[in-house]
């Protein structure tokens, strides 16, 4: 089964929409709201099937209406594109939310190996970011786990609001090719994404302010690096102009782009970003990632952003040839039981299952970088299991919030 058919569903599989009357009918037969029918071999509300015909309904028509907004000029196409892959995805989301609420999952790993320790991933990941679990290197990024939820990667209106209100700033400084303005123009708004869109990044930017302003710094370089550069805007300007003879066939909530339209926009994107990796490792950017990634994890991160966002229009055979082709495809593996001892995080009190032979483990629930090679400690006060953070010998207990320190210090 293709990893779009685990996602988002198999197109010929979905129920049929209820009418606006709420009246739902299978094989032909009335069925009542307070009902289970069989869907993929799953029982689910026909309560359930109706609020999903009601978001579609209501997804559709605000799609149109920001068609209608583009044709009258109020809104640029990129903006009119956010916001119908906005709505598209909510309504593709909450397709898989009801028959996911019953179904047992079963849980993989992403085959990869730490290029930092050369351990393979034993335990399965929380978010898109695949950290080591003997040394807390960043070592993968998995991109069917970031397309498990799209929406909680967009930035919402506040986001696109401060985008809207630089834009006057951004055009005077790329005018007057002040390169410094325009480098504090994106360390601010790659700080507000960053807040907004904490699934869109590594775990550790919660809480490691150090890590955050590095991240920022990281990606703030990479826009300056690429903004001006003539040659990189030369195929900025082809992508755009590409972008705009795109072909779309359909209508929602399936609207697909021509295969004979896209691909020659895929050709130009890749020469692009090929292009760009070069000039950002000659300029020593690649080496300012606060993860110390290599270049090939970072093209992978690079990649997944643009796949996420054109996997809403795209077939699932062009999606799948896609992901492909930038190496997004990966290998996974049933979890098979592990030995693991129980430690608890001495940043946020979590639980923490540690592989016997491991030296540090990342917190995915507040990514703190965690030292595992002590035996934990008890709180004084409140007499709280704690494991220190790498580093650190005094940390506020997550439990009681008191002073927690190690013995001698």
């Amino acid at each position: 089964m293709s990893i779009f058919k685990k996602l988002f569903g198999d197109k010929g599989d979905q129920p049929a929409k209820p009418e606006q009357t709420d009246r739902v009918f299978v094989n032909g037969k009335e069925v009542s709201g307070d009902q289970k029918i069989e869907v993929r071999g799953q029982q689910i509300d026909v309560n359930a099937l109706i609020q999903q015909a009601r978001g579609a309904q209501s997804a559709g028509m605000q799609q149109m209406e920001a068609q209608k907004q583009f044709e009258s000029g109020q809104i640029s196409m990129s903006q009119m594109m956010e916001q119908i892959q906005g709505n598209q995805s909510a309504a593709t989301m909450g397709a898989m939310d009801a028959p996911a609420a019953t179904a047992p999952k079963t849980q993989f790993v992403k085959k990869t190996q730490c290029h930092a320790c050369g351990a393979a991933k034993m335990l399965p990941t929380k978010t898109a970011y695949v950290y080591c679990d003997f040394c807390s290197g960043l070592t993968d990024y998995d991109f069917q786990k970031a397309c498990e939820n799209l929406e909680s990667m967009k930035p919402g209106p506040a986001y696109m609001q401060l985008v809207q209100s630089m834009q006057t700033d951004i055009a005077a400084a790329k005018q007057a090719k002040n390169a410094d303005t325009f480098r504090g123009i994106q360390k601010q708004l790659f700080s507000k994404w960053v807040e907004v869109c904490p699934n869109a990044v590594s775990p550790r930017a919660k809480t490691d302010a150090a890590y955050r302003q590095q991240l920022v710094d990281y990606m703030a370089e990479c826009a300056v690096t690429n903004e001006f550069d003539p040659t990189y805007q030369a195929f900025a300007d082809t992508v755009k102009t590409q972008t705009g003879a795109l072909v779309w066939t359909g209508t929602f909530p399936k609207t697909t782009v021509s295969g004979e339209t896209f691909w020659p926009l895929f050709k130009t994107v890749r020469e692009q970003t090929d292009y760009s990796f070069g000039i950002m490792k000659a300029a020593g950017v690649l080496a300012k990632h606060p993860d110390d990634a290599p270049e090939e994890l970072q093209r992978k991160m690079t990649w997944s952003m643009f796949c996420q966002g054109w996997i809403p229009w795209l077939d699932t055979e062009s999606s799948e040839k896609m992901i492909a082709d930038v190496g997004l495809k990966g290998e996974y593996t049933e979890m098979e039981p592990k030995e693991t001892t129980l430690r608890h995080c001495g940043g946020c009190g979590g639980e923490l299952h540690v592989i016997p032979g491991a030296k540090a483990v990342l917190c995915e629930d507040c990514g703190t970088r965690v030292d595992v090679t002590a035996d934990e400690v008890n709180c004084s006060n409140c007499a709280g299991l704690i494991s220190f953070p790498v580093g650190q010998n005094r940390v506020t207990c997550p439990f009681c919030k008191s002073e927690a320190r190690r013995m001698g210090f």
